[in-house]
């Protein structure tokens, strides 16, 4: 399901199943391309439980790298919790084929500003998740926290808990 509320547009993926670690996510998640620095070792993720109903919310402009939180909460969202797992889960549940139009081309971030969604890189450099999209194709990647903007990309997101 597809909405629009106020600049947003927020995708509806209900009952997503989190993947645990990153090459399974690989393995199943319908890329066509991967960094090969994420492994298990590398991108180490704690085993979560439980459906989710996810939102992928695109604002359709460039984003500062912390207004999205703002943005997402005045769409009645919040950053999705365990976020690399659950968007592992969604790559795996929705092939790129079957994506929302509105979504095409658009990066999905899954970034929850807790340590959780944060690994380091070679030098050293603290990153996230990310799925690059474009072209029919479909990359999972790593982002630097700390970038300044997001252009064109689209976050994974939950409901809003008070």
């Amino acid at each position: 399901m597809t909405t629009t509320k106020s600049t947003a547009t927020i995708c509806s993926f209900p009952n997503v199943s989190p993947v645990n670690t990153a090459e399974e996510g690989i393995r199943l998640g319908h890329y066509n391309d991967h960094y090969d620095y994420i492994t298990d070792k590398t991108v180490p993720l704690t085993s979560v439980e439980g459906k989710k109903n996810l939102h992928v919310v695109c604002f359709n402009r460039t984003v500062g790298e912390t207004e999205w939180v703002e943005l997402l909460r005045a769409e009645g969202k919040q950053p999705c919790r365990h976020a690399p797992q659950y968007l592992l889960g969604l790559m795996v549940q929705v092939p790129e084929d079957q994506m929302p139009a509105e979504l095409r081309n658009k990066d999905i971030v899954a970034e929850e500003q807790e340590s959780s969604s944060v690994f380091t890189v070679r030098l050293g450099y603290r990153c996230f998740l990310y799925v690059r999209r474009g072209g029919g194709r479909r990359g999972l990647v790593l982002a630097d926290v700390g970038g300044e903007w997001f252009g064109d990309c689209a976050f994974l997101a939950e409901d809003l808990v008070a």
